[in-house]
């Protein structure tokens, strides 16, 4: 099975490395571009024991990939989870643009049946605003 990841903070690379090592063909995705290019040439942006040695075993095992683009790498998927942040808002609401957004470039890339999952920490009632950011992209 092929899995997308976007996100590459503690959630997401760390799922994915995980999806990857136990033999799932993962791309991480993320918006920063220095830190897909960090994570290409070996550099781990965070800490977890022995991340940075799995990362590179499933990289070489040709496993686990970055990219920069979901809608690059949709088509060659089958799950798309959705690993971004949710910053508190000024009223100390979760943020959910990020959230949001993966939502409407899911929705607007997809030419195949392909699941979105929502990995992020998101309040009750998220799943309800994620299917209409896909369902308007659709339409």
């Amino acid at each position: 099975m092929n899995i997308a990841i976007v996100g590459t903070g503690y959630v997401g690379l760390v799922s994915g490395t995980c999806f990857a090592e136990v033999g799932f063909d993962v791309t991480c995705v993320d918006i920063d571009e220095k830190k897909i290019d960090d994570l290409r040439h070996g550099i781990i942006p965070i800490y977890e024991p022995r991340l940075d040695e799995m990362v590179k075993k499933n990289v070489e095992a040709g496993r686990l990939h970055f990219s920069t683009s979901l809608a690059d790498v949709i088509d060659d998927v089958e799950v798309v989870f959705s690993a971004v942040g949710t910053p508190p808002d000024e009223d100390g609401s979760a943020d959910l643009k990020y959230v949001l957004s993966v939502a409407k470039t899911f929705g607007e890339n997809i030419r195949k049946y392909t699941i979105l999952v929502t990995k992020s920490t998101v309040p009750v009632g998220t799943a309800a605003k994620v299917k209409e950011a896909v369902q308007t992209a659709l339409d």
